[in-house]
């Protein structure tokens, strides 16, 4: 795309037009120092929090999130005796048979992929209030409103383009920060940031990847002149809607069957940094002859299989809010393992029905 088709087009300055995109600037060019750095030490300390099954199933509810306990105090709680049984000693063995990652390159892509899942998402200014000095002659200090620059451009693009579509909505002015439209992509307040605080930025780049996984190239600028003004704008992007995320988003807008869908993303995002913090995915990186040649690229896989499960097990079983605990309990158990990551994998090619 030119520069003068890039005038024409005014979401081209706020929408992402491909996944690479995004890829590109957490793997090669942001700085995550000051993350890894955290990680680390919260993993020293022991305390650095988790989502708990009740904390992951109340995101389909309107109850706020409960923090949960304390890695350490869940280890002690549920730290298993020294290997006795036959069943223990077959665990045991059974874990030991995973494989580290096999090069330096993966082992720094997967830290950096975790790093994120603890940033804040931002992407909004936000005014904060400083202390000023009254003038000569006056005593006491007053207070002033200043607007924090720390947002990621980043951030933004990613979380408008997955608005824009999963709405159709192109417009950047209409994408206001705060307010009741985030409900209708599956937010569960009027500010995004506040529902992915449990997995970060994470959760946003994970709902990109499915928004866009698999989607068909749109037709070019220059040869979509007799479509109407949302296409243009779709095909000027580079990247249409994958057919995947239709049919989940309007399963979700269904009545009877509605459920929030970029909540309940969040809710996969935390099955997934499980699955790779405890080295389920690793036989499918580091196998040569796998598709994959990245530990993103993996996990997205991994998450796209995840909503394939979920959209047939919730539509064919005709379920609604009130079933929510009880499906997403049983899909956490088959799928929040090393099995579990495989199939999810394997299902993630396949194409869902309308």
């Amino acid at each position: 795309m030119d520069g003068q088709e890039r005038r024409r087009d005014p979401s081209s300055s706020f929408l992402l037009r491909s996944r690479k995109e995004m890829l590109d600037y957490f793997l090669l060019e942001y700085d995550c120092t000051r993350e890894l750095v955290e990680r680390a030490r919260s993993m020293a300390r022991g305390d650095r929090s988790t989502t708990t099954t009740t904390n992951t199933t109340s995101t389909t509810s309107n109850n706020s999130m409960n923090a949960g306990p304390s890695v350490m105090q869940q280890l002690q709680q549920q730290q298993p005796p020294p290997p006795r049984s036959k069943r223990d000693r077959i665990v045991s063995a059974f874990k030991a048979r995973i494989k580290p990652l096999q090069s330096h390159r993966l082992l720094d892509e997967r830290e950096r992929i975790l790093a994120l899942s603890q940033m804040p998402l931002k992407w909004k200014k936000r005014k904060k209030t400083t202390r000023a000095k009254k003038s000569t002659g006056e005593e006491g200090e007053e207070n002033a409103e200043v607007e924090d620059e720390s947002v990621d451009e980043m951030h933004r693009k990613m979380l408008l383009t997955v608005y824009a579509k999963l709405t159709g909505d192109y417009r950047e002015e209409k994408i206001d920060a705060v307010g009741k439209h985030w409900e209708t992509i599956g937010f569960q307040g009027e500010d995004p940031s506040t529902d992915v605080r449990a997995c970060g930025a994470l959760a946003v780049a994970n709902m990109l990847s499915f928004v866009l996984f698999n989607a068909t190239p749109a037709i070019p600028a220059t040869e979509a002149n007799g479509s109407n003004g949302t296409a243009n704008n779709a095909a000027t992007n580079g990247v249409t809607l994958g057919r995947n995320a239709v049919a989940v988003h309007r399963l979700s807008r269904c009545p009877g069957q509605q459920f929030p869908m970029c909540a309940l993303g969040v809710t996969f995002t935390s099955w997934s940094i499980r699955v790779l913090e405890n080295g389920f995915l690793n036989e499918h990186i580091n196998d040569r002859n796998s598709k994959f040649n990245s530990v993103w690229d993996c996990l997205d896989a991994y998450y796209v299989g995840v909503w394939n499960i979920f959209y047939k097990t919730w539509k064919r079983g005709k379920y609604s809010l009130k079933d929510a605990s009880v499906v997403l309990k049983h899909l956490e158990k088959h799928l929040a393992s090393r099995t579990g990551a495989s199939k999810a994998i394997y299902t993630s090619e396949r194409v869902l029905d309308m």
